[in-house]
């Protein structure tokens, strides 16, 4: 991919599940009447904007993150009846809520169409001096059946090519290349720790019925859920990982921005993934009781709720701009990480 086109594909990315969060805060506080000021995606200096009605929409330089500027919740502003605070605690929550949920929702989204559609098992590559290459098989070649089974992911044709390795037998491989049916005659040949033909394929996804895709999206989505505490935990006990700031931990803005440079040039289904991966990341992250993050906003509005009045607001502010500083220092040493790994 080239990497002009590249560079904007990963913009693109970051600024999808950003405007997804954000517009769960945006549609609910329009929903409950709350006043919203300013919908910007990207930081820093604004490039252009546009008013429509009482919101201002804008884009601007750093197109690594965003938000959604509710009327009130600056305690020094008077915002009236339509302010954030002047909304009932349920309201607030939602709001507050809003934006993690649509980030859980969103590859669920994402995984369901994958499956509706499906996609081929296509030849990435072909290793030089395999049978695959002798045999003339190119690299974007859509392998359609291996003796006569049809192949919808590389699952299939890796069984295949194991049963016929073992055996000793050759595979009939046929392809579409261009829209033209092409066979191959192909033995597959040894190499630990077992039989290849001699290509990379993209993994392939199995076409289901649309109840069948979003059930198997939404099983998927709460694997990742699952499958993401469960790494923590490792991270946080198992010592020949090497923790959360070594070669296996977590990944900063760097390294985010490298991994979704490399799934972008593996075409658009893993991208796709990717992206439903990234979403629920920041939902999950976001979600966190820790200041400055949506959790913690949540922490302030149960408080409220058992002690039935709110916190100072101004002490609240000051808590998340501890939090705030706190977290821009931990992704500087987590970019940090990312440079040197």
């Amino acid at each position: 991919m080239n990497p002009v086109l590249l560079v904007v594909v990963v913009g693109l990315v970051f600024s999808l599940i950003v405007v997804v969060h954000e517009a769960g805060h945006f549609l609910t506080a329009k929903a409950v009447g709350i006043k919203v000021d300013q919908f910007s995606v990207g930081f820093g200096p604004r490039l252009f904007g546009v008013t429509r009605g009482e919101t201002t929409y804008a884009v601007r330089a750093l197109p690594l993150g965003g938000f959604v500027k509710l009327a009130g919740m600056d305690p020094s502003e008077q915002a009236g009846p339509r302010g954030f605070n002047a909304h009932p605690l349920w309201q607030r929550l939602l709001v507050i809520v809003a934006g993690p949920v649509l980030n859980l929702v969103l590859p669920v989204v994402l995984f369901a169409a994958v499956y509706a559609v499906g996609s081929p098992v296509q030849v990435v590559s072909v290793d030089s001096g395999t049978p695959a290459q002798a045999a003339g098989v190119q690299a974007g070649d859509v392998i359609v059946a291996v003796n006569g089974h049809r192949v919808q992911q590389q699952s299939d044709l890796r069984a295949v090519v194991t049963a016929a390795g073992q055996a000793g037998e050759p595979v009939q491989l046929q392809v579409s290349r261009h829209g033209q049916l092409l066979a191959f005659t192909i033995t597959p040949m040894k190499r630990d720790p077992g039989y290849i033909l001699g290509v990379r394929t993209s993994p392939g996804v199995k076409q289901l019925s649309p109840p069948y895709a979003v059930s198997q999206s939404v099983t998927d989505t709460a694997g990742l859920v699952v499958g993401t505490f469960q790494g923590f935990y490792r991270l946080a006990t198992d010592k020949s990982l090497g923790g959360f700031f070594g070669q296996n931990g977590i990944r900063g803005p760097v390294g985010i921005m490298k991994t979704t440079a490399d799934e972008a040039r593996g075409g658009p289904v893993p991208l796709t993934f990717w992206i439903g991966f990234l979403s629920l990341s920041l939902g999950l992250i976001n979600i966190l009781p820790f200041p400055a993050l949506d959790g913690g906003r949540l922490v302030f509005l149960f408080l409220e709720g058992i002690r039935g009045r709110p916190v100072d607001p101004m002490r609240e502010q000051m808590v998340h701009y501890v939090g705030l500083a706190i977290l821009f220092g931990f992704i500087a040493l987590v970019t940090f990480n990312d440079v040197f790994r």
